[in-house]
């Protein structure tokens, strides 16, 4: 969030969450008292969000992670994947939108995560990447027919609501431009019509 906005998503938070702040190294509850002008509104008016349009690659995703140990193993797998695979308006000339060339490496607080499709996946070591026991594929919901932007609110709840009301879990990615929902590949069928749905009638949303 914008850090001018953070009173506003601090006191809005709180009533569902337990929120923290890092002080000396450990963690202390926040409160929206604690926090200047916490309840002020940020002052915009709010409006009805638009209804982005959706993209549905048939590229099939996987949520893994890497113990940070072993990365230097894999240091010219990920290199070659990052900079030298086939070049994104490469693919996107030769296949349109049927997929998509999607790589996310995020290190935070010590802890690995990586989401690509199961061609770049095939190039790593087997026995060095992890995911959850059923090792479940996903599938991708990219929003936005262009670039996005920073100013709009609401992109995330159009997508998430209504995958939440079908009780339907959602890994998302926010990038510069786009956003970007990962759900579970048993469920891309009910998503597809939920989304085409929503789309041709805005009001139910």
């Amino acid at each position: 969030v914008k850090e001018k906005d953070l009173s506003v998503v601090i006191s809005t938070l709180e009533e569902e969450f337990n929120i923290y702040k890092e002080v000396g190294g450990e963690s202390v509850p926040i409160h929206c008292q604690d926090v200047p002008n916490g309840l002020q509104k940020n002052g915009k008016e709010a409006i009805q969000p638009t209804v982005h349009p959706v993209v549905i690659p048939k590229n099939q995703f996987c949520v893994m992670s890497l113990d940070p140990d072993t990365l230097p193993s894999i240091a010219t797998t990920l290199i070659d994947v990052l900079f030298y695979s086939n070049s994104p308006k490469e693919d996107a000339a030769n296949q349109g939108l049927d997929c998509i060339k999607f790589f996310s490496f995020s290190l935070i607080d010590g802890y690995i995560s990586l989401v690509m499709d199961t061609e770049a996946q095939r190039q790593f070591p087997a026995d060095l990447l992890f995911t959850s026991s059923s090792g479940e594929l996903w599938r991708m919901v990219r929003i936005g027919g262009q670039p996005l932007g920073f100013d709009e609110c609401g992109i995330v709840a159009q997508i998430s609501q209504p995958l939440a009301d079908s009780d339907i879990s959602a890994y998302y990615i926010s990038t510069f431009s786009f956003d970007h929902a990962l759900v579970p590949e048993e469920d891309i069928v009910s998503v597809t019509d939920m989304l085409q749905h929503q789309r041709k009638d805005p009001a139910a949303s």
